[in-house]
């Protein structure tokens, strides 16, 4: 039985993903589920596609990625399974699918086309990501649940702007819960870029000339590794992606890097090459 993955902009308060998981049991009372997230902000593609990017590589392949982010079914935005790098993906045709998979080419995708789908106002991930989640957890075909597209919605939130071979300009696309502020420049376009050139990391009035790849590379002497509490960096964290942040960070007690640096999603971060 493949693993059905949950993501979506539902919060936990409301009973929305709890009914989703319901209608799954229904249809497959062994399913394996698992929510990666439901606390994406409301209608943030940018923030759903960070998330789900950064964690469906450690499923096994085959996984199926349901993702409830602004996925509300209407005539410009249909409803869409995709296999991508051997995960199959069910969301809208919101261009969320191209920030989640920029750089991997699609083997074949599909605009759902089950009765469900052509209703207007239903409860769209319960109603037509469910049952097709639970049609490829049964081993079935894309080919079975609709017709065989060639592309779908295209954004480029995730991509940051390269000026003159010299300097990448990025900006911060996610928050996470320690406040770290990781922006949309990825390892690769940074050496990419760079070729070995010195440079800096640029942003309001804060400037960075070193980039780690771990926050214990900060730490000169742990024994007195107090002294580094809340002291600034950047660094390639596990996401790939160049983030701001503070070591040991506490949004409550130490601060963190969205607070005490004032940066919040779509705040811009410069590298320059020199």
């Amino acid at each position: 039985m493949a693993i059905i993955t949950l993501t979506t902009d539902f919060g936990v308060k409301d009973p929305y993903s709890a009914t989703i998981k319901g209608q799954i049991y229904k249809e497959l009372s062994d399913a394996v589920i698992v929510d990666i997230s439901h606390e994406i902000q409301p209608f943030d593609i940018a923030e759903g596609a960070f998330v789900v990017k950064n964690s469906y590589k450690n499923f096994p392949d085959g996984t199926i990625h349901i993702i409830g982010v602004d996925s509300l079914i209407t005539p410009n935005k249909k409803a869409l399974a995709a296999l991508i790098d051997d995960h199959y993906f069910i969301a809208c045709d919101n261009g969320i699918l191209s920030l989640i998979n920029a750089e991997i080419n699609a083997k074949e995708v599909v605009e759902i086309n089950i009765p469900q789908a052509s209703q207007q106002g239903i409860f769209s991930v319960k109603d037509v990501f469910v049952p097709v989640a639970c049609h490829l957890a049964r081993g079935g075909k894309l080919s079975v649940i609709g017709n065989r597209i060639k592309s779908f919605k295209e954004l480029s939130q995730l991509r940051p702007v390269v000026k003159d071979e010299k300097t990448i300009i990025g900006t911060v696309i996610y928050i996470d819960n320690y406040g770290n502020s990781i922006t949309n420049i990825s390892e690769k376009i940074f050496n990419k870029v760079g070729k070995k050139r010195s440079y800096s990391v640029r942003f309001r009035n804060h400037e960075f000339t070193s980039i780690f790849h771990s926050y214990n590379e900060l730490v000169t002497d742990f024994e007195r590794e107090t002294d580094f509490i809340g002291q600034g960096m950047a660094l390639f964290g596990s996401s790939g992606f160049l983030e701001i942040s503070i070591y040991k960070s506490n949004p409550n007690t130490v601060g963190a890097a969205s607070t005490l640096y004032g940066l919040k999603k779509g705040s811009e971060i410069y590298v320059e090459f020199y």
